[in-house]
């Protein structure tokens, strides 16, 4: 019997090594021979890497030392573990996990044999030690860039592994009223996204949104809510958040201001003017009073300015502009005659209908911007694809739970979530505030 269990325990090692070989024979047939360069020198590898299905393999040991890392391998187990430094890697070839310190990353390949060298992936690698990877699929060219020959933050190209798996979830915002009375209210999404996605949530405000940038730069937390500018700022210039999610608002309906049923993830801001004005163009406000907000509201500035440049308007020298604080203090002005014309968010005028009940009548809509984003849901761009699909799925969740749908609109005046990419963004870049 003894015998019989030995010789089918090595026949089920023999199964596994001939599959494994096989496996990695398939791999690197499936492959295309890559370069890799650090600090712009070639690496001159006595096996040449591989592009395998758009993951770069490199042999494990030239590129450890490259980088200046301590290896160890062990053959029985099929693992290495490299330090450089506080930092201590580890991968298993076949296992698509790798760990960084106590952290567990999935790879974007798994580590194979390819005659007799262990290949893994070079992204991952470089990164663990704080090195940018920067792939030109023209040139098969994978160029690797320590922090000692880094380009200054406007230069660096962005590029994130999405190898990072979380064990938790930090989520900040900045809160529109108090911060001690919106924090509580927002306490019970904890528990409802931790149910959702099965980790630990624990949600913390900031004071500004330059705070919030800088945690999501330093990878302190995970999540945060952005206006989209702050998200464009992130995403560019920081080059530390991915969109996720775009809130959801209730449409309005052009005709009669009203809100409708239907839920939309943008908005649109407009010019009014009185509905007796001669005003009947863009055109028309050169050299009139406008009423705007703050330079930096989107609504009430931003946008309403960029359109009156497309018009061939100077917003600063071809009007006359007065502040003022608040959208519907803009439109009394308008009512009262002090202001020609207001740039407010569609549509303003409801949140004057009390005191001033005929404010649709003896009020007209002159023009309208274009769609403008609503405000974003954002995410470390390191995270794993699975993992920020999983969130998306968490948040649109909220949006159709009765407590959830309460929460997120008593704290972030939002009425749910949907899914969003960058290019929606484009307006933001190209307007007057970059």
């Amino acid at each position: 019997m003894k015998n019989r269990n030995l010789l089918f325990c090595i026949l089920c090692l023999m199964v596994g090594t001939t599959v494994l070989f096989s496996q990695s024979r398939a791999m690197a047939n499936d492959s295309v021979k890559a370069r890799i360069t650090l600090d712009n020198t070639e690496l001159a590898l006595e096996v040449p890497p591989i592009n395998h299905q758009g993951t770069v393999m490199v042999p494990m040991r030239p590129i450890f030392e490259a980088l200046g890392a301590s290896l160890i391998w062990n053959e029985n187990q099929l693992t290495v573990i490299a330090e450089r430094g506080n930092t201590t890697i580890s991968l298993k070839v076949g296992s698509s996990f790798a760990y960084i310190n106590d952290r567990a990353v999935v790879l974007g390949a798994v580590p194979f044999v390819n005659g007799g060298n262990t290949l893994v992936p070079v992204r991952f690698i470089a990164e663990a030690f704080n090195a940018t990877v920067v792939w030109t699929q023209a040139d098969q060219l994978a160029a690797i860039t320590t922090e000692s020959t880094r380009p200054t933050e406007g230069e660096i190209i962005h590029s994130d592994s999405g190898n990072y798996v979380p064990a938790s979830l930090n989520i900040r915002f900045v809160p529109s009223q108090s911060a001690e009375i919106l924090l509580a209210k927002a306490k019970p999404l904890e528990k409802l996204l931790s149910d959702q996605l099965a980790i630990p949530v624990k949600l913390s405000i900031d004071t500004n949104y330059n705070s919030v940038h800088e945690a999501l730069k330093s990878k302190t937390i995970d999540i945060s809510f952005l206006p989209p500018s702050g998200y464009v700022l992130a995403h560019d210039k920081h080059h530390s958040a991915d969109i996720l999610l775009q809130a959801l608002k209730f449409g309005i309906d052009a005709e009669t201001g009203r809100s409708t049923s239907k839920l939309t993830d943008f908005y649109q801001s407009m010019f009014i003017v009185k509905a007796d004005s001669s005003i009947c163009t863009l055109e028309d406000l050169k050299g009139k009073k406008i009423g705007w907000q703050a330079e930096t509201s989107a609504a009430g500035y931003v946008y309403p300015a960029d359109l009156l440049k497309s018009k061939g308007i100077d917003p600063k020298q071809d009007i006359q502009g007065s502040v003022f604080k608040g959208h519907d203090k803009s439109i009394i002005a308008v009512l009262n005659g002090q202001v020609d014309a207001a740039a407010v968010f569609q549509d303003a005028r409801n949140i004057v209908k009390i005191d001033y009940p005929d404010v649709m009548s003896t009020t007209r809509v002159l023009a309208m911007t274009d769609k403008l984003p609503n405000d974003t849901v954002v995410v470390r761009p390191d995270m794993t694809p699975e993992w920020k699909h999983k969130i998306q799925d968490a948040f649109i969740s909220l949006g159709q739970d009765p407590l959830g749908k309460k929460i997120i609109y008593d704290v972030f005046s939002h009425n749910g979530y949907t899914v969003s990419e960058d290019s929606k963004f484009d307006i933001v870049r190209n307007s007057i505030l970059y």
